[in-house]
């Protein structure tokens, strides 16, 4: 038992196991605030989870040295993986969002960019160490020739995306690669014209969204109505509350009718479009407040620093890179998704992790914990 307690991260394990009963039971509030069968949705929830858990606990075995021995083959399979959307994409999702971006063989479904993620990570993070291995003396022309060799091997990824449509899942890649950048210390002012360049992209997407020109431009380039509209809703949501902007108005007024310690039940409560997947944070806000809301957030965070502590604790430099990058994707998407739900942000698709409805997302976010949990024992 001694040896057990000193091998396992409990302080780790925690928050992970706390946030699978979350989960259970936001989405059994959402499935009864939609009318949906709670029985059938709870079930499928907890056999996730428990897959989840299982894939947590086969991959913590696993020592973080060979996952990154074979990332690259993570990487082609994962890219393959993605390729195949063009021939066995879910015709029902596709019908829905006009995007490719669900796999469906047999009656198994899918998204391939939740797998991506992960092997992303692990072999932008391998192909870090070999540069850092390799290069001598840090100067801003080796930085150069890093970021270079990294957006060359990037490329595949954002290309399919971009082919996919997905730019709220870009962006995810793109918080990875960040986080690389800081932590491996790339020279301060490649990453100020970097930033430099992402805030100049940005704005000048916001006046191309909302110029005549500009629409066309986006157009040619594949952008897509709904995409803009998210865009249109965000920055002025009550003027379009009955059309583009309905999605948000209503978050807005769920998450508000929550109060201080959550809606009264002698409340309606609001309807939310979505509310199982994207919108999964008005089920905590409405039921729970701005008690609960922020209770989730606090644990959030907690589970950010387990995870640091734990890859800190090992001294080990793929480990602090693999659990940064890691981190800081799904800070992004926390943060994204919580953002559209209170109105400060556009939507854009994605997820809360664990908490959103989604089977893949949940076994892939357990196959990345369970590296994490393995960081005690390397």
């Amino acid at each position: 038992m001694k040896r057990l307690s000193n091998e396992f991260n409990y302080s780790l394990f925690l928050p992970i196991f706390l946030f699978y009963l979350i989960s259970v039971g936001v989405q059994a509030m959402a499935a009864d605030l939609d009318g949906a069968e709670v029985k059938k949705v709870v079930v499928r929830q907890i056999i996730f989870c428990l897959l989840s858990l299982l894939a947590m606990g086969v991959v913590s075995r696993i020592k973080t040295a060979h996952l990154l021995r074979y990332a690259p083959v993570f990487y082609i399979l994962s890219l393959g993986i993605m390729l195949l959307l063009y021939w066995f994409y879910d015709p029902a999702m596709y019908t829905v969002t006009n995007t490719k971006r669900w796999l469906r063989i047999g009656g198994f479904s899918f998204q391939p960019s939740e797998l991506m993620k992960l092997s992303f990570i692990l072999f932008m993070v391998r192909l870090t160490l070999i540069n850092e291995r390799n290069c001598q003396q840090r100067t801003m022309k080796s930085d150069l020739h890093y970021l270079g060799k990294i957006a060359l091997y990037s490329l595949p990824t954002f290309l399919l995306m971009f082919m996919q449509r997905d730019f709220g899942t870009s962006l995810v890649f793109i918080a990875i690669l960040g986080a690389l950048f800081v932590i491996s210390g790339v020279h301060w002012k490649i990453l100020a014209a970097i930033t430099g360049a992402g805030a100049a992209l940005g704005s000048t997407l916001l006046v191309l969204v909302f110029s005549q020109w500009g629409n066309r431009l986006l157009y040619w380039l594949h952008f897509k109505t709904y995409q803009l509209d998210r865009v249109r809703a965000w920055a002025d949501p009550f003027q379009y509350r009955d059309s583009i902007a309905y999605q948000q108005v209503q978050s807005l007024y769920a998450i508000g009718s929550g109060g201080l310690f959550g809606r009264k039940a002698e409340q309606a409560s609001v309807y939310v479009p979505v509310r199982e997947s994207d919108m999964i944070f008005t089920v905590i806000g409405e039921s729970f407040g701005f008690i609960g809301g922020t209770l989730v957030i606090f644990l959030y965070f907690y589970l950010f620093y387990q995870v640091l502590s734990a890859a800190i604790n090992t001294n080990n430099k793929a480990n602090l890179y693999i659990a940064a990058a890691f981190v800081f994707s799904l800070l992004f998407q926390i943060f994204e998704n919580i953002g559209a739900a209170i109105g400060i942000l556009p939507l854009t698709g994605i997820p809360l992790p664990i908490l959103s409805q989604g089977g893949t997302s949940l076994i892939v976010l357990g196959v990345g914990l369970g590296i994490m949990l393995g960081f005690s024992e390397k």
